[in-house]
């Protein structure tokens, strides 16, 4: 167990190593930067087209000279730079040649073209003015600056017109609304009454990370605000997307070593259940198999061990009784002769009387004999059997018949219930009918009661008597080979203590299950249960 703890620590450090050496860079290079790159596109797009516009017509040693001039209306820094193309690489190069906004967030820099010998560079210098809250303010001034110098100077009534323009510079909505339509705080609405711009955050805007949902600004002092956002539905898919495929490939990572160390220990898992279910059939010869890489085969050495000294346990047990009940037959059979010839030789009443006390004896152990033979046959092997429909009412009453011949002194009686046909072997099934009978003569007093009926699932089987029953704590030894009640060990009773066992063993071949429980009659009451079998 120390070295299973110890392997898998192992896997999970190098799993760790792994991910911080290799899975963690393919990430940022593949997921997270391409997404940091089309954000920083997506926040500032709109204010840097339209920057770049108003550039173009622009002389260029005036270009700088005007950024200078509008600088301080703006969160980022603004300057110029040569358009170099060698400063990019191709899939860059064609993305500026497209007049779109190329981001790069590993240097926080955003680049637009303005012409083929120049290009406007916004640059993110990570610190928010004292003025401002946030940074979504920071990034959305300049946004209000260029909007509020469109729309100044032109009629109200062409704002909605102008605002539809304007918005085809950015990635994310520009709205134009009255103060009338919004519903914020107090301090809120009269911070846009004084011109401030407010920042309102959302539940989304946390996820992402980013300090606003939506930005405003009053314009000027007029009753409309222009409206930045919501920014939230295409950054938090984005986000939602790179932070699931990073778990996803952080689990794997960790996940996918532990299950290949698993596996060889889920085959011997495998392995020992479908040997225990072997086993639990009486197949004492099957050995779980030994797993390369298997940190639980000291497990299945440990089992197969118990396994091999079971079998050499049942297998000397085996071998005893069949031994002992072969060897037996032997003197039994001398001493049979020698009482016959006892028997002829003498006239003494009281020689006679104790030969025939001999002979009973003889007779128990001969039957003794003939029980354990049968007893370790089924034991060994199941005989192959024989099923056909048995209309039950006729049986019986043949079965019967011989029991009741032999025993005139007792009443055995078959409550009929109809006709009903059951699939049975015919053979093994007297021969469990057999052996309850014979049981419920040895230890009934006057009545025997057998009676049957079909079940759900199958037939059922009763066989009662009027003896003393067999105690609860009982039922369920009463079925082990050679276990009796005390009371019974006499001479009066005889028996071998293998009858049960083989009525169970029979059952046990049809499928079914053999118990006992008290009789109405005050005896014991044995139910032979069994499901349908097709022929």
């Amino acid at each position: 167990m120390k070295k299973s703890l110890l392997s898998l620590a192992m896997i999970v450090i190098f799993s760790v190593v792994g991910i911080q050496l290799f899975i963690i860079p393919l990430f940022e290079s593949h997921i997270r930067h391409p997404t940091e790159k089309w954000a920083l596109e997506f926040l500032t797009s709109g204010f840097t087209n339209i920057l770049a516009q108003q550039l173009q017509p622009l002389p260029k040693q005036e270009r700088a000279l005007y950024l200078q001039t509008i600088q301080a209306n703006f969160g980022v820094e603004l300057s110029l730079q040569e358009f170099k193309k060698n400063d990019f690489s191709i899939e860059q190069q064609q993305w500026l040649e497209q007049d779109k906004v190329l981001g790069d967030p590993l240097t926080d820099l955003v680049y637009r073209k303005i012409d083929s010998e120049q290009m406007l560079v916004v640059i993110n210098p990570n610190t928010v003015p004292k003025y401002l809250i946030n940074d979504a303010q920071r990034w959305s001034m300049g946004s209000f600056y260029l909007i509020h110098k469109r729309l100044a100077g032109q009629p109200e009534k062409n704002w909605p017109s102008l605002m539809g323009s304007i918005s085809d510079n950015f990635e994310h909505p520009v709205s134009l609304q009255t103060m009338s339509e919004l519903n914020y705080s107090k301090a809120q609405m009269s911070d846009l009454n004084e011109g401030r711009i407010i920042a309102i955050s959302t539940a989304d805007s946390d996820f992402i990370g980013y300090p606003a949902d939506i930005v405003i600004q009053r314009i000027a002092n007029s009753d409309k605000v222009i409206v930045l956002g919501p920014f939230s539905p295409e950054l938090k898919s984005k986000v939602q997307y790179m932070l699931s495929i990073f778990y996803l490939i952080f689990s794997l990572s960790l996940l996918v070593p532990i299950v290949v160390w698993l596996i060889p220990a889920w085959r011997s898992m495998l392995s020992l259940d479908k040997v225990a279910i072997l086993l639990g059939q009486g197949k004492f010869d099957t050995r779980a198999k030994l797993i390369r890489f298997s940190h639980l085969n000291h497990l299945s050495k440990t089992f197969n061990h118990m396994a091999e000294k079971i079998q050499r346990l049942i297998s000397s047990h085996k071998n005893l009784i069949n031994a002992v009940s072969h060897e037996l037959r032997t003197p039994i059979a001398r001493i049979e002769f020698n009482l016959e010839l006892l028997r002829n030789s003498t006239k003494n009443d009281y020689q006679l009387k104790q030969l025939d006390r001999i002979e009973f004896s003889l007779n128990e152990l001969n039957s003794l004999v003939s029980e354990m033979l049968a007893h370790a046959r089924f034991d060994r092997e199941m005989p192959v059997l024989t099923f056909e429909s048995v209309e039950l009412k006729h049986w019986l009453k043949q079965e019967l018949i011989t029991w009741q011949e032999a025993n005139p002194n007792m009443t055995i009686i078959l409550l009929e219930k109809g006709n009903c046909n059951a699939m049975i072997d015919r053979y093994y099934m007297s021969r469990a009918i057999c052996n309850l009978i014979r049981n419920a003569i040895a230890y009934g007093q006057n009545q025997i009661q057998i009676s049957y009926q079909k079940s759900r699932v199958g037939w059922m089987l009763f066989i009662e008597d009027d003896g003393t029953g067999i105690p609860l704590a009982s039922r369920d030894k009463v079925f082990e080979p050679f276990y009796r009640e005390d009371e019974s060990r006499n001479l009066q009773k005889g028996g071998t203590g293998l009858g049960l066992a083989i009525v169970k063993q029979i059952l046990n071949w049809h499928g079914g299950t053999a118990s006992v429980s008290t009789s109405a009659l005050g005896g014991a009451r044995f139910v032979l249960d069994w499901p349908e079998k097709t022929s």
